[in-house]
């Protein structure tokens, strides 16, 4: 999670030192620590976008993620109603708020939330890779081949300093990598 692409602010001193600590223990690991002073952070201003987000992360990162959809749809909803996060900071926060409902289950949501996504960011290509590992995970093999080929063609529009998964690696993949189309596609995007 690029540390750099959300940045503190929208605090005042008190929430500004609790938020100091709340990095610095994110950064360090100490996720259920992050997540104790991000859950500080929001109580004293619900508003404070950034600091949602980082809960989410917090609960994400601690495997919680089930739990972590609440803030991170919490930001959705302050982002909708004018708070305005930069590209990267929305790109990242749909990415994280997709993969929790997946690995959650709730498959119809990542699928909502990614239709709206390409909709209104057709060149990201996470969107794309991510539509991929719902359909794997549901089985058709056929849309998730054109979205991970999709996604592989927008690669260029990755953020900066992040690259795209490897999906021979990728849990979501594993019942197609030695599938023969799989193979073929796999090949024809440079993995040998």
């Amino acid at each position: 999670f690029p540390m750099a692409a959300l940045c503190l602010g929208q605090s005042n001193d008190r929430q500004d030192s609790i938020a100091d600590r709340a990095l610095q223990e994110y950064k360090l690991g100490q996720y259920a620590a992050a997540e104790r002073d991000r859950r500080e952070i929001v109580k004293q201003n619900p508003a404070n976008i950034l600091a949602q987000i980082y809960l989410g992360q917090s609960l994400f990162k601690q495997q919680k993620f089930a739990d972590a959809v609440v803030p991170f749809e919490k930001a959705r909803e302050l982002e909708a109603n004018g708070i305005k996060l930069n590209s990267d900071q929305h790109r990242i926060l749909v990415d994280q708020l997709v993969i929790a409902y997946g690995i959650s289950g709730n498959l119809k949501k990542v699928h909502t939330l990614l239709e709206d996504a390409i909709r209104q960011d057709p060149d990201y290509p996470l969107n794309y890779y991510n539509w991929a590992c719902a359909f794997a995970e549901e089985g058709d093999k056929d849309k998730m081949l054109t979205n991970l080929s999709t996604a592989f063609q927008h690669k260029e529009h990755v953020l900066k300093g992040e690259q795209m998964p490897d999906p021979r690696s990728d849990d979501s993949f594993q019942k197609y990598v030695h599938n023969d189309e799989f193979v073929k596609l796999m090949k024809q995007l440079g993995y040998n």
